[in-house]
């Protein structure tokens, strides 16, 4: 109890900085400060069966397939709530029809600062509240369970650090985690929920793997297709962070050398960032000679398919770029982030290649290793698989058709989210 009062406290003496960073951050993005109210509860929202929170735009699109499940079958009002820029405007591009007849709203969920969770929970008064992945906000589980609202975490995971800090504070989670439902990835989350004192804990697997894609996405992509090059192979680099654009670009580098008819796709993970890379590749472009194509300065169509890369500084549009390309390459894996999503390439039967760090995705990978469905090396070794998969058709197709199959292999996740549900709410 110690704990989360002392977090509580700590919230009011940090809540000057917070207030200056947040606002800084959105001033910096490209879709402005308009969120900024939200992340405070000083907005009007409506009343909604379920509140669905997903962080970013990966979790997103995972839970995607389950909202919409919910909306066709379920016929419930839900507010689907976001934390970064990037997945509430994916939210807002995909259920553009939804939000305006009313079916499903759209906000930020607010900070975990308590008065702006109760004055949140007051206005909406959900049945109950589905969290993607692990997050854990003490101010929404304690003002949720205040309220007998049911609180499911759902595709939860807890890495090494995550389990070994809250570990810590054991008396303070079992508290917390007292009133919480939990559906786990693994045999091995599972565990350590239940170590944690969830009240409840169960594997459903990864919703990751339920991913669709509407057939507009590929009735989107065929002019592209239709004005490239039929020598070029594409490889892109998705969700990048800071260094590992300076990775992939040395990588291309070499590979051109061996396979000139490479282009590089550029996708940097945060849009803050945007420029700043895009000031890197004009530097690489002057001592290389290459030639750069901007994605945001005009249409789709405006990509010119002789430059050498391509700078893709728009949002939600990396599925289009991944249905698009030849090899993929997903970044948060050559630098110590845990790596990103390699779900959404896999669906489109796309040979990936990652790097070292993917401790966020262990079974994951585990999995598609197994398979030969994916290949994971050093910064230094890049360059030489990207030459294999350039100049080898019948390589990429092997892995991505690995890829596909280990994908489908694991679905079966919302199953288990709907029955759960339907527990909670009888």
């Amino acid at each position: 109890m110690i704990v989360l009062t002392l977090y509580r406290l700590l919230w009011w003496v940090l809540l000057p900085i917070i207030i200056v960073t947040r606002l800084f951050r959105d001033w910096r993005s490209p879709l402005g400060v308009r969120s900024f109210l939200h992340r405070f509860g000083f907005h009007k929202l409506p009343a909604a069966d379920l509140v669905i929170h997903a962080v970013s735009l990966g979790e997103v699109r995972a839970v995607t397939p389950l909202v919409r499940r919910l909306l066709q079958e379920k016929q419930y009002s839900i507010l689907f709530t976001a934390t970064t820029l990037t997945g509430s405007d994916q939210i807002v591009r995909t259920f553009k029809k939804e939000i305006a007849s009313g079916a499903l709203y759209h906000s930020y969920l607010p900070l975990d600062f308590g008065p702006s969770v109760s004055r949140f929970l007051a206005q909406v008064k959900p049945k109950a509240i589905l969290i993607m992945e692990t997050e854990i906000w003490p101010n929404l589980i304690y003002q949720a369970g205040k309220r007998h609202i049911p609180l499911l975490i759902i595709s939860a995971c807890l890495s090494d650090r995550s389990y070994r800090r809250y570990q810590k504070i054991a008396p303070a989670m079992h508290r917390l985690l007292k009133s919480v439902d939990v559906l786990t990835q693994t045999d091995e989350d599972t565990l350590r929920f239940e170590v944690l004192g969830a009240k409840s804990v169960e594997r459903m697997g990864n919703i990751k793997y339920d991913l669709t894609v509407s057939d507009t996405l590929y009735q989107k992509v065929e002019p592209l297709v239709a004005q490239r090059s039929p020598r070029s192979i594409y490889w892109i680099a998705a969700s990048t962070h800071e260094e590992e654009e300076e990775i992939v670009v040395e990588a291309y580098i070499k590979a051109r050398r061996r396979a000139p008819h490479l282009k590089l796709i550029l996708v940097p993970r945060h849009p803050e960032r945007f420029q700043e890379v895009r000031y890197l590749l004009e530097e690489y472009a002057d001592a290389h000679d290459f030639k750069i194509s901007i994605r945001s300065e005009g249409d789709l169509l405006m990509l010119n398919p002789n430059a050498d890369i391509w700078l893709i500084d728009t949002l939600g549009e990396l599925l289009l770029f991944y249905l698009f390309a030849d090899i993929v390459t997903v970044g948060g894996s050559f630098v110590p982030i845990g790596g990103h999503n390699i779900l959404e390439p896999a669906y489109f039967a796309k040979p990936i290649i990652v790097g070292p760090h993917m401790e966020e995705n262990r079974e994951t990978l585990f999995n598609f290793l197994e398979s030969r469905a994916l290949i994971q090396v050093d910064a230094d070794q890049l360059a030489e698989v990207v030459i294999d998969f350039a100049n080898d058709p019948s390589l990429r197709e092997s892995y991505g058709a690995a890829a596909q199959k280990t994908m489908a292999q694991n679905q079966g996740a919302i199953e288990v989210v709907m029955a759960k549900l339907n527990e909670l709410l009888d």
